[in-house]
Order: C-alpha cells, then structure tokens, then sequence
C-alpha cells in the first residue's frame, strides 16, 4: 500500500538499504547478547559448583575452559562482545530523549557501568591467561580478591550484579510475549533471581574452604601462586592496563558521549529540528531523525507504549492527519505490523516513524490520569496480551429459563452452585481453568500441558466428565421431582489472546479471539443437531481421535466465510470411546 507513494528506483534502494540494516542491527543486538547471556549463565553455574567444594568448582571450570577457549568460541565470544558493545553505543547515540520506563533505565545504566568492571577482569582473564601465560585458576582467583584484596572480592560481586540484572532484562524483554515463557514463568524468574546468589554463594564458600586449609598449610599459598605463573612483571603489566581502561580511556568514553549529546543538542535545536502538532493543539519542537515517541516523552506528553518502543504492538499508533507524502517509508519492523492489521497510509507506530518534515498527528490511545492508575497490570503481557494456541470449551444448560420459572429463586441458586461445581471440578481435573461463567454457562480453557495434542484430549476428557457428573446430580435431584439437566458444549482450538482485561478490580484473565467465538458458536450448534457435544475437526485431528466413530457436519459459522466441519455426539462420552 505504500507502494503508490511517488519515489525514484535510486531512493527505493537506498530505503531498502536502511530497512535491511535496521532489522540487521536489531537482529544483531539480539543474537550478540544471547551469546553472552548464555556465556554468563555458565559461568555462574561454574561459580555454584563452590557450594560443594573448591576442587568441584576447578573441575567445572576445566569443562568450561574447554568449551569456551577453543579458537572458534573464543573469537565468536567476543565478536559478539564488540559486536553487543558497539551497536549499545549506537542505539544510545539514537536517543533523542532520556525518559523511559523503569526497567529501561536500569538496564541502559547497568550498561553503562559495565565496561567499567569489565575492564579490570577481562585484563586478568583474557590478557593475563591469554597473552601473558597466567594461569587464572579458581584459587588464584580468589587468593588475589578474597585473601590478598577485599576490596577487589566486592567489586566481583557488584559486577555479577550489574552484568546479570543487564542481561536478564534483556532476554525477558525477547521472550516476554511468547507462549513457552508464559507456560514456564516460575522456571525462568527461578533461574533469574537464584543464579546469582547461588554463584556469589559457591564463591564465597570457596574461598572460605581456600582460607581455613591455608591456615593449616601456609605453604598452600605459595604453590597456588607458582601454578598460576603469576610473576611481579605479569602482576605490573595486568594493573597497568586495567588501571589504563578504568581510570583513563572509561571516564574519556563518557565525556566525549556527553560532549556528543550537547552539541548534537545544539546544533540540532537551532538547524535541525521539526515540528510537531498534535491535534489538541499542542506543538514541540524535536530533532530531525527523532521518534515521534521519543518526542512526545521529551516533551512530558503521556504517550502509550506497551512493548517499550520495539514495534511489538501498535499502542504508540498515530493518525498523521498532515501531508503523507513527506513521510519516510515504513522499516520492516514497523511494515510487518501494518501488513498483518492493514492499516491505510495514515496510520503508523509512533515509536517506529522518524519524521524529516513538519508533521501533524494525533495519537489513538488515549488515557486520562485516572485511567492510567487503574490499569494495574503486573506487567506488559497482562496487559498487552500473549497469542497462543489453545483449548477453548463453551457449556451451557439447557432449557433452564423454564426451570427458573418454576422453582424458588434460592433453590434456583443452589441448583446452579452444584451445577457449576460439577463443571468446574470436571475441568480441573482434566489440566484445564474455568474462565467465566455467563449466566448459566461456563467458558474454559485448557492450556496447561505441555502440548496442544495433549490439551485437545484434555478438553474432550473433560466433556465426557462433566457428563458422568451430571448423570450423578441428575440421579441426586430427581428426588426432588426436577426433570433431569440438559447441556450442550463446544470445543476449539486456535489462536487467541490470552492476557488480563477489564478494568480495575474487575480485571481478570480471560481469552478472546475467533477460537472463542467458534467454540460458543459449536456450543449453540448442539441446540439444532439434538447432540450434547460438538467439536472441530481440528481438535478431533490434534486428540487423534478415529473420525470413522463419530458423526461429521459441515456447518456455516456466522462470520465465517467457509464452512467449517465438525463432529457431534449424543452423549460426551462418545468422543473417548473414539481415542
């Protein structure tokens, strides 16, 4: 769609030229810092091995010096690291705007303080046992922090601290909105916050184990220090070039980022900016190149932002009600998202557009203070929600208007809460969660296995025991002369959203998307086929149930172009009797 804009072939090259480098230098970013993440995670496990002795720890370190220090890894561990590390630098220099989120900041500032703790440790590691013959075992280690330097031993663990909260943020914010995340959030929040304490813990309890044998055997220390080929000169040349790094080329890195920020700042206020309008009448002034979000949060404008400004949704979107043929064409990034909802050429992701002109715009989402405190969400898959594939089931009684009618309203309510118990327990039971209830009716979800075979199975296991239930309350109140309870349930699975909404306390989790609106509508289609049960044939293929012992319909699903076909049974337990 935004073909028609009027460009020559040699400014459509040089577009895709820029879209191609953007999505390669967030792609970059990505990769380089999961290498070093997954380099970090093994070497805090090789520190956890401390809680068991010193001698488990250098034999983990063995295996991890083998893995690590072969030529291949080494020079791919730290291409990733100047590869991380520059294009870290870029992404900052991008900034029109320091005010971000929380989270934002505290990884942009571990960021910064890292090359700072980094420099005197990669002086031993990499110089000293690379290019100066230093053996930097364990011991070693720790008789020149823990024994020799205490003060060394705390900036270890400020630098553990500052390396591990850097990257955790980091890989959360990459797999924060996909579906293995949200099945294992307890696994990876575990791993998160016990990994540290267990390596400065393995640490500490060997140079505990190191200081008490040294007492026994002085002479230990001396051995320690001759394995380790630790000489005056090593020791001299490894101070030399950390003390060069912190205290010299680190603090000149900074002054010449700020230098670099004010008179961008400056040149770009009195040559370089553009303006602003918002359709409520307010207008700024922002640098040429800056984001329309970056502007907005400059100029302390409340401007919606659930993905942190990485064009993983569209709650920053405008409508550019200017000139649209002054806009820079969408990056893949932000063209990705405009394909998959169809949005026309007035609508596009704040965080994404990098106006070069004047522009006007008004953003779609808009909260009022107020508004804004309510949502409280625990975090942005709450309220942005997470597309998965699940188990959607609709249950609904039948014919119990009349039965209303005809009972007290007390009685009414406890015929029900034993209704909705039997439902309930019937899909607990089977790994599946009641959503809500509707009146007389149930909505759940099946979605805590592992896989959605297993999930679809599970949603037909838990038709077939709601009904043997029913049968059993059906049994408990024809003592009651009440005519026996009738429902119907439909099964789907599909894609759907699945995160918490409403407003308030009145939020809740729940699921929405065509997969329940096709499940509620199998549930009304028992009504016309006299059955009790009507599923998909996608769950019947995903539970590979034998189709041969069901009965098939096509059937219209309003809303729905093609047809959809479907299985229903007179009784629930016929699907089981189909595995």
């Amino acid at each position: 769609m935004f073909n028609q804009l009027n460009l020559s072939p040699k400014t459509n090259s040089r577009i895709l030229k820029l879209i191609d480098a953007a999505l390669i230098i967030r792609r970059s970013r990505s990769i380089s810092g999961c290498i070093l993440f997954f380099y970090v995670l093994t070497h805090l496990l090789n520190h956890s091995l401390g809680l068991i002795s010193l001698d488990t720890m250098e034999q983990g370190r063995a295996i991890f010096l083998r893995f690590w220090r072969h030529d291949v890894l080494f020079y791919m561990l730290y291409g990733a690291l100047s590869i991380h590390f520059l294009l870290g630098i870029y992404a900052l220099s991008r900034r029109r705007s320091f005010k971000m989120s929380r989270k934002e900041w505290i990884r942009n500032f571990c960021a910064i303080l890292i090359p700072f703790f980094l420099a005197s440790h990669l002086s031993v590691t990499l110089w000293g046992s690379r290019f100066l013959g230093l053996n930097d075992s364990y011991a070693f280690m720790i008789i020149s922090t823990y024994i020799f330097d205490p003060f060394g031993y705390i900036i270890l663990g400020l630098m553990l601290l500052v390396v591990w909260t850097h990257g955790s943020i980091g890989i959360i914010g990459l797999i924060e909105f996909r579906e293995f995340y949200s099945n294992q959030r307890g696994l990876f929040h575990g791993l998160i916050f016990g990994l540290p304490l267990l390596a400065y813990g393995g640490y500490i309890r060997a140079s505990i184990e190191l200081s008490e044998s040294s007492k026994n055997s002085p002479i230990a220390i001396l051995e320690i220090i001759s394995n380790s080929n630790f000489t005056a000169e090593i020791g001299e040349k490894i101070v030399s070039l950390s003390d060069l790094l912190q205290f010299l080329i680190y603090p000149i890195l900074l002054c010449l980022f700020a230098a670099f920020y004010f008179f961008r700042n400056l040149i770009e206020k009195r040559f370089n900016s553009i303006q602003v309008q918002y359709t409520d009448g307010t207008s700024l002034y922002v640098s040429r190149g800056s984001s329309l979000l970056e502007a907005s949060q400059k100029a302390g404008k409340y401007h919606e932002s659930v993905c942190g400004g990485r064009g993983r949704c569209t709650t920053c979107r405008v409508r550019v009600t200017s000139s649209l043929s002054e806009l820079p064409k969408p990056n893949k990034i932000e063209l990705a998202v405009i394909n998959r909802l169809e949005f026309d050429q007035s609508l596009r992701l704040a965080c994404q557009l990098r106006p070069e002109a004047n522009i006007e715009i008004n953003p779609l989402i808009k909260l009022a203070n107020k508004d804004r405190q309510n949502l409280r969400f625990s975090n942005q898959e709450n309220l942005s929600g997470v597309e998965k594939e699940t188990v959607i089931m609709f249950c609904d009684l039948r014919g119990f208007t009349s039965l209303s009618e005809s009972r007290m309203p007390f009685d009414v309510v406890f015929i029900l809460n034993k209704y909705f118990k039997l439902v309930t327990d019937a899909v607990e039971e089977n790994k599946g969660r009641v959503d809500k209830f509707i009146g007389d009716g149930v909505m759940a979800i099946f979605d805590k296995d592992e896989t959605i075979s297993r999930n679809c199975k599970n949603g037909l296991k838990g038709a077939a025991k709601i009904t043997e239930l029913l049968n059993e309350l059906n049994d408990e109140l024809s003592n009651e002369n009440i005519d026996p309870l009738r429902l119907g349930i439909g099964i789907h699975c599909g894609n759907a959203i699945i995160g918490k909404m409403g407003y308030g306390d009145a939020s809740s989790d729940t699921a929405i998307g065509d997969t329940v609106n096709v499940a509620s509508r199998l549930e009304q289609l028992t009504k016309d086929y006299s059955c009790q049960l009507m599923f998909s044939s996608t769950v019947a293929e995903k539970a590979q149930v034998d189709k041969s012992k069901l009965n098939s319909v096509k059937t219209k699903i309003r809303g729905k172009k093609d047809y959809l076909e479907a299985f229903y049974c007179g009784s629930a337990t016929e699907a089981i009797n189909a595995f």
